[in-house]
């Protein structure tokens, strides 16, 4: 592997994980506002605070994680077979981040659909990204002749 495919490959995991980390963070707060939103013991504002912030920290962090794990894995497809890349990085990115939303929240079949959903946003986010993601790997690369 030459030295400028090895850094655009790490350049297009880097940049699934800077996208899932921002979108990881915005879902996490709204996850986690609409979490406590109408609990007894939090006002409007309390929940917005508390479970907006530790939402979006926790979605920041599992955000990029997912984004990490599916670039490394979508990096490797994406010069040959973009579409595979694109899906693996979406199916990837659905599932930790679905996992990681029921994992996260408490017992409760309507919190259930809210982990599903989850992942399916993460997933259609990481299909509409992807193209982004994975462009350092299809810039034609400098041939010295």
């Amino acid at each position: 592997m030459s030295e400028d495919e090895h850094r655009s490959r790490w350049a297009g995991t880097a940049r699934t994980a800077v996208a899932g980390t921002v979108l990881g963070a915005v879902g996490g707060a709204v996850t986690g506002t609409s979490t406590l939103l109408g609990d007894a013991a939090f006002s409007t504002g309390a929940a917005a605070l508390f479970g907006g912030g530790f939402g979006a920290v926790l979605g920041a962090l599992f955000g990029a994680g997912s984004g990490a794990v599916g670039g490394c894995l979508a990096v490797h497809l994406a010069r040959r077979h973009a579409l595979l890349a694109r899906v693996v990085l979406a199916l990837c990115t659905g599932v930790l981040i679905g996992v990681a939303a029921r994992w996260s929240l408490p017992p409760g079949t309507h919190l259930l659909q809210r982990g599903v959903l989850a992942g399916g946003v993460a997933a259609a986010a990481a299909w509409l990204s992807a193209p982004w993601c994975c462009r350092p790997l299809r810039l034609p690369t400098s041939s010295a002749s």
